[in-house]
């Protein structure tokens, strides 16, 4: 039962860590922040990721995708990933939206 309830609601899957997933986001070379960060449940077997991520201008974009997009695959298994890259330069310090939500 609580299962099908984290699938209607949209909720983060049992036996998946938000932070964890977080922190190994932002170990890939070149990112400097991850924000609107979402993991929910498409089905009891699909887990689901979209995030923004803003990247350091030294790097290649799609090379930090690539990374971002196999070590959420291999390591968590994801059934749909969608990283959106913006450049760092670019983030606005008043901006609620790039704040974490577990601060």
């Amino acid at each position: 039962m609580r299962d099908i309830i984290i699938v209607l609601m949209e909720g983060t899957p049992a036996g998946v860590n938000y932070n964890e997933v977080r922190e190994q986001l932002l170990r890939v070379k070149g990112v400097k922040a991850v924000h609107n960060l979402h993991i929910w449940a498409l089905t009891m077997n699909q887990a689901v990721l979209s995030a923004h991520v803003a990247i350091d201008d030294t790097v290649e974009p799609q090379a930090v995708l690539r990374e971002m997009t196999q070590t959420c695959f291999t390591s968590y298994n994801f059934h749909s990933v969608t990283i959106q890259l913006e450049h760092q330069a670019d983030q606005r310090a008043d901006c609620n939206l790039c704040e974490d939500p577990t601060k």
